[in-house]
């Protein structure tokens, strides 16, 4: 089968290899879409000990193709999405106390994420742990939406780590994949008010369509305080979520939101944060909280969700790609952050 296999920093390659087998426990998967994420996108750029020859891809959904013999509650037709591994059977320490996403060994068995792993940039998936790892898509979703499982579960563990409720007035500092899936969750929980600070104008029109109040870039700084503080009777947010993924966005989320409140690191980055003010945090005795990926329920919850068409869809991908295209595509998203959403499509 074709796969598009990882070789190397900035270095990608279409290749032929084995399709994968059930054995007595596995499912195999027909990938039908997957997306690439902003975590694929960094591993090709600085590259990775150990990463080469590995199938990124973990955005993926497709339909079961084949069922091992021992495996219960998943059969040749039904459509999926496919998670991490969820918890593990040695029972660690996070699983054993209801916190499989940071599960000491979910990362290495990740598919796409784990070295020498082989994920969704391929015609074929293999899922190992079926029982744990394949949750089942409504039959109201389509594939082209439910491939966005990740960004929206992503968001939604965020919005679960904050102390967020109904009419609290939120902030959310980047409007990329994550930080739209964000806008949204937070409109569905009922917030108040929904301020979106993005520096593309597409994804600032979007950020609005997706139920921001107000939508504006974060370079204009002296405009963004005072509108936040309008909106809010003077008192600041009382929630900023960190999409973006940079020390400078995080400054901006500590100086946005009002004593008391919370700051919710959701995007990914390796930078310090330089960029915040020590006395800040402590006069305004911020909490502040870092999310960390999503668990099966989750998945599971956003899929209900998007059943009962509480997400605006349209706009948030960008591109359908070919795996012969995929190469050269993530060289062109290396280069810009413009898009939002690139997705596969194998077939």
């Amino acid at each position: 089968m074709r796969a598009v296999m990882f070789q190397g920093k900035k270095t990608m390659k279409l290749a032929e290899i084995e399709k994968p087998v059930t054995g007595k426990n596995g499912v195999v998967v027909k990938v039908k879409y997957c997306g690439i994420c902003g975590s694929d996108i960094h591993r090709f750029i600085d590259g990775e000990d150990g990463l080469e020859g590995t199938v990124l891809g973990h955005e993926t959904v497709g339909v079961v193709e084949e069922v091992g013999e021992n495996v219960t509650g998943q059969k040749v037709g039904d459509r999926v999405a496919i998670g991490p591994a969820g918890a593990c059977q040695e029972q660690c320490y996070y699983c054993r106390t209801g916190r499989p996403n940071l599960c000491l060994h979910g990362f290495p068995r990740t598919l796409g994420i784990g070295p020498k792993t082989q994920g969704g940039f391929s015609e074929y998936i293999l899922a190992k742990y079926p029982a744990r790892q394949l949750i089942n898509i409504p039959d109201a979703v389509s594939m082209e939406d439910a491939v966005l499982f990740d960004i929206f579960a992503t968001a939604y563990h965020g919005y679960r780590r904050s102390h967020m409720c109904s009419g609290s007035a939120a902030v959310v500092v980047g409007a990329g994949a994550i930080g739209l899936s964000m806008i949204q969750v937070l409109k569905a929980a009922g917030a108040g008010k929904i301020i979106a600070l993005e520096m593309e104008l597409g994804k600032q029109k979007i950020a609005k369509e997706c139920g921001a109040d107000f939508a504006c870039s974060p370079l204009n700084e002296d405009l963004i305080v005072d509108k936040v503080k309008e909106m809010t009777d003077g008192r600041g947010a009382d929630v900023a979520f960190e999409c973006a993924g940079n020390p400078a966005a995080v400054g901006m989320a500590v100086r946005l939101v009002r004593p008391g409140a919370q700051v919710i690191l959701v995007g990914s980055g390796k930078q310090p944060l330089e960029s915040i003010n020590e006395d800040e945090m402590i006069l305004k005795e911020l909490d502040m909280k870092g999310s960390f990926c999503y668990d099966e329920e989750e998945i599971r919850l956003v899929l209900q969700m998007m059943e009962r068409g509480l997400f605006h869809t349209k706009g948030m991908i960008s591109r359908y790609i070919s795996l012969e295209q995929t190469p050269e595509a993530m060289e062109e998203l290396a280069k810009t952050s413009a898009p939002i959403r690139y997705v596969i499509k194998p077939e």
